[in-house]
């Protein structure tokens, strides 16, 4: 390893001695070796500090916060520490796939002006058995069209460039949770963002977890999702103060099982209206929206004929 090296994976753990040694493994395995590991330990009271003590590769460094800070000002602490020009996020229960860094690196490298790059993700049990696969957007439009409802990304799937994020202050602290979801969208509407297809990260969503908490702060998700919308102008704006955000998010990723019609309806006039803006937004070529136009309202269509089909049976 160079003296500073090329990689920084960041990580902060409070209490993670479950998955922890499983975690540090996997970044240990990488294929790519110029990295370092910064694991700020968030004043944790079980075996973590242990387990990290217990390695001796040079390449980890520990912090330990006397108090615990909570996830974001922990990130915050250890983004400043960070060394390295690239920064790679891990959770303390999370899996690295051994190329994990090698090919996220090799990516920025080839493209001086994207500022992250994120990657498809495994959603994993407790025990480590895979629930499925999830793909993210590849292109920054796609991924800029995501934010708008919700975070595109799993945390541990991320690299970025640390200027970037450091002109933007590192991670806002006024949000407990939904930090990357923030981080993310600030720098996807203001710079180049991609990800890869393959999943290079296991993510589990294990009880306890940092980041475990996330999908329960629906409020500071809901907030930045209407504040992206407010990103494509009055006409968003507008649509941004109205939408029923939870039902678009269904109509769109999450299926509609508890939709009823007239919600749905309502919902999907507003998706189309946000899709006009963000077209314009993105000032896409007329062929370019009229192929995204005719896909969303394929969609729809079919999402509210199942909301109607549903209804029917129910009234039967």
């Amino acid at each position: 390893m160079s003296a500073e090296p090329a990689v920084t994976v960041l990580m902060a753990v409070h209490n993670g001695e479950r998955h922890l040694e499983e975690s540090i493994g996997s970044v240990f395995a990488q294929t790519f070796e110029d990295f370092e590991l910064l694991v700020v330990d968030d004043a944790s009271t079980d075996a973590t500090a242990q387990i990290l003590a217990a390695h001796a590769d040079s390449r980890l460094r520990v912090l330990r916060n006397e108090r615990n800070l909570g996830l974001t000002r922990s990130l915050n602490r250890g983004l400043a520490e960070s060394r390295g020009d690239y920064v790679a996020r891990q959770d303390a229960d999370d899996v690295s796939e051994s190329e994990r860094l090698e090919r996220q690196a090799a990516f920025l490298d080839e493209r001086p002006g994207t500022v992250f790059v994120a990657s498809a993700y495994m959603r994993i049990r407790e025990d480590g058995s895979v629930i499925a696969v999830r793909s993210v957007p590849l292109d920054a439009t796609g991924i800029r069209w995501r934010l708008l409802f919700l975070n595109a990304f799993a945390h541990s799937s991320m690299m970025f460039r640390k200027h970037a994020v450091e002109r933007f202050g590192g991670f806002r602290e006024d949000f407990a949770f939904a930090q990357d979801y923030d981080l993310w969208s600030r720098l996807a509407f203001t710079g180049v963002v991609a990800a890869l297809p393959d999943p290079l990260v296991r993510y589990r969503q294990a009880e306890g977890s940092m980041t475990a908490t996330i999908a329960a702060d629906v409020d500071d998700v809901d907030r930045i999702s209407r504040a992206n919308m407010r990103r494509l102008g009055p006409a968003g704006a507008r649509i941004a103060d109205r939408i029923d955000r939870e039902a678009a998010w269904h109509l769109l990723l999450a299926g509609t099982r508890d939709l009823t019609l007239q919600r749905s309806v309502a919902t999907a006039r507003d998706i189309l209206g946000l899709e006009t803006a963000f077209a314009r937004y993105e000032r896409l070529p007329a062929r370019l929206q009229f192929r995204r136009r005719a896909a969303l309202l394929l969609h729809l269509i079919r999402a509210l004929a199942r909301v109607a089909a549903r209804a029917a049976r129910l009234r039967a």
